[in-house]
């Protein structure tokens, strides 16, 4: 998969596509059931297309096979150009093993999983979609537009979401640990219609350029006719302010579109709207924090709407897993203890972002690029101590930070805006979107 590298000379950020001999197979490239069933086949078993020199882990090859398997063309625009990449829905914390089975771990406990399935995987097939190389830069490293529920099923959600975690609420006594009952196989949450908001339009879309979008996919399914790609017809849409709108007058908005695959057909299990939901409010919690004068009344609508569907999927009920937080909380004592010898009233307190009114989880920004940790208090330095600050990992928290926001995610006595900020934290870091314009304004100026 394509990958973002810090260009020294330039100054900015470029998007690096990996070597490879060949692309995995398409079924809409070629002849269709040979490709089908190539796609399907584990990693080992096409060695011939999908070449051990690409960069890529075992892991990512799997992924994007299944989805060409599944979805088989671009979630957005309906294309299935070669170059489709997978594109992941929650991506901050993948390459780091310990974070990622305890993301995992909890993403499970709140049931983002349909009951089919044990856990919630990060990659997995319901984490993910296809999208064309430079569409999966502009949704994953800048930022510049994402995917909500038609406001009618983010309505249902919420709803649902709410009454759920009533039932929750109040058969966690005396029955301790019991599971969230949700299931999001069934509607609202099954097959939600998605919108899409356009955060940067100038960026997605520079110059009046226009999108190519399909209007009757076709999609191949084993033992079914296979139509050629001359009946597939394309219709263009152009950047109207938050939304895309046909090129041709009436110039109509984009409607909210079902997602199409054959997931169903394959028995893979369906997009996990909850995760698109928990993506789309990292996007937009981010462009009202540094856009607020400039959105639109639509997208901060939705930030409302989806912020509220935010804070009840990350519900948790008073007295949930008592028992487990102690013993996670005894874990992570004997941890720090290990790591640094000291008793827990002695180990870091990371401090500096604010995670909501009444309540400050503060990151040291003194980590990595901007200094050093402070020095302890007289107090609290032993002889000949030697300080050992920690190194942020790839989401920017250190391993301090990152146990002190898993506990607050999972903690019932915080307000719900708070655990679901820790939870956000805990999921994507300190990750932030690139600005999609000062980098070019930047290699001009130079």
């Amino acid at each position: 998969m394509s990958r973002v590298e810090l260009d020294n000379d330039a100054e900015q950020f470029r998007v690096v596509i990996p070597l490879a001999k060949k692309l995995p197979p398409n079924p809409h490239i070629g002849p269709g059931h040979e490709a089908w069933v190539r796609a399907l086949a584990p990693p080992s078993e096409t060695a011939q297309t999908d070449s051990e020199w690409s960069p890529e882990s075992r892991v990512d090859k799997s992924l994007r096979h299944r989805l060409l398997a599944c979805d088989q063309r671009s979630f957005l625009t309906g294309s299935a150009v070669a170059d489709l990449q997978a594109a992941h829905i929650i991506n901050a914390v993948r390459h780091n093993a310990t974070r990622k089975r305890e993301v995992e771990d909890y993403l499970s406990q709140q049931r983002l999983h349909p009951p089919s399935i044990n856990r919630f995987l990060l990659d997995s097939s319901a984490n993910a979609i296809l999208l064309e190389a430079n569409l999966h830069t502009q949704w994953d490293l800048y930022g510049t537009y994402c995917f909500v529920p038609a406001e009618s099923d983010a309505i249902a959600m919420l709803d649902a979401l709410r009454k759920s975690n009533e039932k929750w609420a109040e058969h966690i006594f005396p029955a301790e640990g019991v599971i969230r009952p949700l299931d999001v196989s069934k509607a609202p949450f099954c097959r939600p219609q998605w919108d899409l908001i356009i955060l940067h339009p100038h960026a997605l879309l520079p110059d009046g350029l226009a999108l190519g979008i399909a209007k009757n996919r076709r999609f191949f399914v084993k033992g079914q006719y296979f139509p050629p790609a001359s009946e597939v017809t394309w219709t263009w849409w152009t950047a109207s302010g938050d939304r895309l709108c046909s090129n041709s007058p009436p110039n109509e908005p984009l409607a909210p579109f079902f997602a199409m695959d054959v997931r169903a057909d394959l028995e893979m299990p369906a997009l996990s709207s909850l995760a698109m939901v928990i993506n789309a409010h990292c996007k937009l919690q981010q462009f009202i924090r540094d856009n607020s004068t400039s959105a639109t009344t639509r997208v901060q609508r939705f930030a409302r709407l989806i912020s509220e569907l935010v804070t009840e999927i990350f519900f948790v009920p008073d007295g949930y897993s008592d028992v487990a937080a102690r013993a996670h909380s005894f874990q992570v004592v004997q941890h720090v203890q290990s790591m640094t010898g000291t008793f827990p009233s002695q180990a870091i307190q990371p401090a500096g972002q604010s995670f909501g009114e009444g309540y400050k989880f503060e990151v040291y920004p003194a980590y990595g690029a901007m200094g050093e940790a402070p020095a302890p208090s007289g107090e609290d330095r032993s002889p000949g101590a030697v300080e050992c600050p920690e190194t942020p990992d790839e989401d920017g928290l250190t391993n301090s930070e990152f146990r002190l926001v898993s506990e607050k995610a999972r903690d019932p006595r915080l307000d719900g805006k708070q655990r679901a900020d820790a939870a956000m934290m805990m999921l994507f870091g300190t990750h932030r979107y690139a600005d999609p314009y000062v980098h070019g304004a930047q290699a001009i100026h130079d």
